[in-house]
Parts: structure tokens; sequence; C-alpha cells
């Protein structure tokens, strides 16, 4: 018997049958021949389609971006896209990627690019959303897989720079269901977040579910999202600083909701919200938006820790206060409880319910405890110049509480604070209609602010108009109410707040306009006084002339009728101040 190993070492013609070693090669060779046939119809096939792709690219091109410009138009936006690109690798690839949402919120993106590794992948770059407020959105680069587009499921997944993002869209019954879902999503890696070109967003794990359920005649969203050691950029916005994000800290919110179309309702049961240790709480409902629109709204924030609110936004404290830098400070913490009801249509109707407490810290900054006594009071004019203000007796320019003509401070708090002796600083009473009035007439008409707070503004504060120096400025107002009570507010605030141009405290005013004192002023002087208490530098041109311009002169009568009608001056007394020709002494010259 053969050795089979010996077997196994012969060639292939000694094994095989000759017959069957014959068969075996006809069949080979008569496969090369039809593999060669097959390769060469391959080869054929794709010129061909290579041939009527670049024949008819410019075409398909055309018909896409066409496509797209129409479907955005379907859904209320506007897009245009500045080039089209048909290839094998990538095959398709849009340039200069615009969309315009409308209310001032738009996305652009340098390309967009289409893959097919297995599943069908776009990969973005430099992408950017703006909105509002100057706050834009940016991502350099990302990937994301995209399932379902052409059918009712859609789905895009977040691939690079990281996962833990998805964006869903399906149909559930008669309703369209949009999702996003975040899951250990490291913000930093994928946003950059700012408001006027500086950081707004830094860092941070976002986790968290978004839902919008629209069926005919609702929609409905569901909204519980939280960012864990999130930095928040300075509120300053100055664009002349370089402010640096605030302290790390958690950011939750959580609310649910309809929008009623047919009937122009909004309803958000229940809001609550975390932030620098803040627990924030409310509701609100808007009814016949399309008609007569009433609000109900609710707001509550417990735990407001307002060192710690200053340091998550970034914001330093006032030097003013003489705080140590650098060191853990105590401000004090308040909560507040809004109530509003009324119609949006006529602000003065909005009935406005608050409820405010503070607990003062263990012990007050020293730059509030000196104010209970003499102290030098640095002004800075518009121009930059500084001088010193001596708030004492001792001065000639200095006027005493009890000095102050009664009716002048009828008048002042008539027109500034009317409820200055029954609130603790501040009052929302009076900020809903201010905000509904200012958005009305579209200017800055009507304020909010109530005497302590204008004091916190001209002892600590620059004259930014800012979010964040409103923070700062409630933090500071609350410890002057606690520390000074309302007496000493009103009589700093009358010997140090502007009325023109290196012109400050109602004596030098009244001798400055009128060439008296304040206790012989009349009761048009004392409102002409209190009228320009708002822009003491702006109305100059208004009495340049040495009389009121009509737009002034109407404020002035306004006053006056006001005082009438809480029976400050008698009838007689009011016609007179009517009828009374101002000559005002002083003015700045026109240029």
């Amino acid at each position: 018997m053969q050795d089979p190993e010996a077997a196994s070492s012969l060639p292939l013609n000694q094994l095989l049958h000759p017959e069957v070693r014959g068969g075996i090669l006809a069949s080979i060779n008569m496969l090369k021949q039809h593999k060669q046939r097959w390769w060469v119809g391959a080869v054929i096939a794709a010129l061909v389609a290579v041939l009527l792709t670049v024949g008819l690219r410019p075409m398909l091109e055309q018909a896409i971006r066409a496509r797209i410009e129409s479907a955005a138009v379907r859904h209320g936006v506007v897009a245009r896209i500045g080039a089209v690109h048909l290839g094998v690798w990538p095959m398709l690839r849009l340039d200069g990627v615009d969309l315009d949402f409308g209310h001032g919120a738009r996305l652009r993106a340098e390309s967009v690019a289409a893959t097919w590794p297995g599943h069908l992948r776009l990969a973005v770059r430099a992408a950017m959303i703006t909105g509002p407020g100057g706050i834009t959105v940016g991502s350099a680069a990302s990937a994301w897989r995209l399932a379902g587009a052409s059918g009712e499921e859609f789905q895009l997944t977040l691939l690079e720079p990281q996962a833990g993002l998805q964006l869903r869209r399906h149909a559930d019954s008669d309703d369209s269901v949009w999702s996003v879902e975040a899951r250990g999503l490291d913000v930093a890696r994928l946003l950059d977040v700012q408001r006027d070109g500086h950081p707004l967003l830094e860092g941070g794990i976002a986790d968290g579910h978004v839902e919008i359920r629209s069926s005919p005649g609702v929609v409905r969203f569901s909204v519980d999202v939280g960012v864990r050691s999130a930095r928040v950029g300075a509120l300053t916005g100055n664009s002349t600083d370089d402010p640096q994000p605030g302290d790390p800290t958690d950011v939750t919110l959580r609310f649910d909701g309809a929008w009623q179309r047919d009937r122009g309702a909004l309803d958000i049961p229940k809001v609550q919200a975390t932030l620098a240790g803040a627990v924030l709480s409310g509701s609100l409902a808007l009814t016949g938006l399309d008609t007569d629109p009433t609000i109900d709204l609710e707001l509550g924030a417990r735990q407001l820790d307002f060192a710690q609110l200053l340091g998550a936004s970034g914001l330093d404290v006032p030097e003013g206060l003489g705080l140590t830098a650098g060191s853990t400070h105590d401000l004090g913490s308040a909560t507040i409880d809004l109530q509003v009801h009324g119609h949006l249509a006529v602000p003065t109707s909005l009935s406005v319910s608050q409820k405010i407490a503070f607990k003062p810290p263990r012990e007050l900054p020293p730059g509030i405890t000196r104010l209970r006594g003499d102290f030098p009071f640095g002004a800075t004019d518009g121009a930059g110049r500084r001088r010193t203000i001596n708030v004492s007796p001792e001065s000639s320019d200095f006027i005493a509480l009890d000095d102050v003509p009664p009716l002048f401070l009828r008048t002042l708090l008539l027109a500034e604070d009317v409820g200055f002796y029954g609130h603790r600083g501040i009052d929302l009473r009076e900020m809903p209609a201010a905000l509904l009035t200012n958005w009305s007439r579209g200017t800055a008409a009507r304020g909010a602010s109530t005497i302590s707070q204008q004091l916190a503004k001209n002892l600590f504060l620059s004259r930014d108009k800012q979010l964040g120096r409103k923070l700062q400025e409630l933090a500071i107002t609350f410890l002057l109410e606690t520390a000074l009570g309302k007496a000493r507010i009103l009589e700093i605030y009358l010997n140090i707040i502007e009325w023109g141009p290196d012109l400050r405290g109602l004596r030098p005013a009244a001798r400055h306009y009128f060439g008296r004192e304040p206790r012989s002023l009349t009761a048009a002087e004392m409102a002409f006084l209190v009228a320009i208490i708002p822009g003491p530098i702006k109305y100059q041109s208004a009495f340049a002339h040495g009389t009121p311009a009509p737009g002034l002169r109407s404020m002035i009568d306004d006053l006056l009728a006001k005082l009438r009608s809480v029976d400050a001056i008698s009838e007689d007394e009011y016609r007179q101040a009517l009828d009374e020709q101002l000559v005002v002494a002083g003015a700045m010259p026109l240029g």
C-alpha cells in the first residue's frame, strides 16, 4: 500500500485519471474566458456611469440645491447653498450653507459632506448658530450618523468629537414627535457658546431629554435637562474687558407645557430650576394671545445666596464694599415670590403682588456701614472727570432730610418710587408694567428701579446697563436697606445724585437752575427738578433757551397733576403751577 504522505507529495497529473484531469483543465480555461468578459463588461459599465455622471452632474447639483431650498421654505426657513458638489468621496458636499429661521436665529456652516461607510454619515465643518442678544453657538467640526431620512423615522446621532447626543423624529398615531437626548455630553468638546464675542458657557457635562409633540391644534413640550460643573461667562458684556467665566456650578431645568394654537393659549403649569444653589419655581398661563392676551404668572426663588450667584456669574464683588479680594464673602440671601395677573394690552391693569425676605450677612461690609455717618463720595461725570463730594453737614452743599421741603419729597416719590416706604429695596410690582410699556413703545421710556437701587448704582457701580450690574445692584440694595433705613437712604440720595453736567445734589441744583434754596422752590420748579432726574444730561437741550421745551413741560405738568390727584396741592396751587412761566438759568448751551 502506498504511503499517504508520499501520495500527497505527488503531482496532480499523477493522482488524477487523464480524462478527469483533462475535464478540469478545460473548465478552468472556460472560467478564465468568462472572467475576462465579466471584468470587461464591468469596466465598460463603470465608464458609461462616470461619463453619464460627469455629463449630468451640473443638472443634478442644481436639482439638489433647488430641492433643499424649496423644502426649507415649506418649513418657514430661508435656505441658501453656496455650492453643491457630487462625487465619489464624499458623495455629496454642500459649501456655504446658510439657514435663516427668522427672529434673529440663523445657522451657517462652511460645509456639510455626506459619505457612506456602511451608513449615511454627515460631516459638518465650522458651524455657527446665531441668536438674539448677541448669543452664538459654534462647533468647529462634528460628525453625525443619519438614519431614516427618507421616511417618517428620522434619527441623527453624534459620532464625533464624542458620542452622547441624539436627535430623533418619529410619528406616533397622528402626532409628529421630535426629541433630543443627551447622555454624558461634554459640552466644551462639541460647542463654543459666546455672547458678544465673550465665552458664555464653558465646560459642563449635559444629561437630559427634550421632547416636542405636535398634533392638530396643539404642541406639547417637555424639558428635563441638567449640566454638571458648568462655568457661565461673566455677564458684564463690556467689550473693553476680558471677562472670565464664573465658578463651576450645576444647572437644572424641568418643565412641561402645551401651546394650543387654535385657542392662542400657552400653559406651563410647573417650572423647576436650580442655579448656583438657588431653587427656582413657577408657572405661566397665557390666554387669548390672538385677541385679548391675559397672563397668570407665578415665580418663586429660594436660597438666593448673592455671593454664590455673583461667583457663578463671573462677577466680582464691587470694590467699594471694602471686602478683601479673593476671600470668601457673605452678602446675605433672599427669598422672593411674585404673582402677576391681568391683561397684557393694558399694562396699568396688571395685578402684581410680591413677598420678599432678606437674611443679612453675619457682618455687614465696611463699605456699607461707613454710610451711616459722614463720608466722602467720589463722583465721576460723563467726561470721566472725578471730584469728591463731602456728604456731611460740614459741607455748604449738604442738605439734611429734615430741611427738604415735604412737597419736594412727595413729588420725588410719586415720580421715582411711589412704594418707597412699603418695599424692601426692590419693587417687582412696577417691573411688569414697565417692561410692557417699554416694549410697546420700543424705547426705554419707563424704568422700574427703586430709589434704593438708584443709590446702590450711584455709590458702587458703573453706568453700564448690563444684566451683571443689575445682579450686583440687587445684592447691594438689600444691604443698604438693612444697614441704613429709609430716611438715611433718601438723605444720601438727595445729596449725591446727578442733576446736570458736574452738578450733584439737591441744594446745588436748586441754586444752579433757579438761584434759590430748596425751601424757596415753587411747585413747578420742584416738578422740573424731579422730571429731569432720569436724564439730567440728555434733557439739557430741552431747556437750553431758558424755558422748558413742550415735551419737558408736558412731563412737568403730568407731575403736577399727580400731586393734585393725591391732594398734595390745592386746586388753586395746581392752576397757579400750570400757569407759571419757568425760567431756567445755567443750562448747558446748545452746540
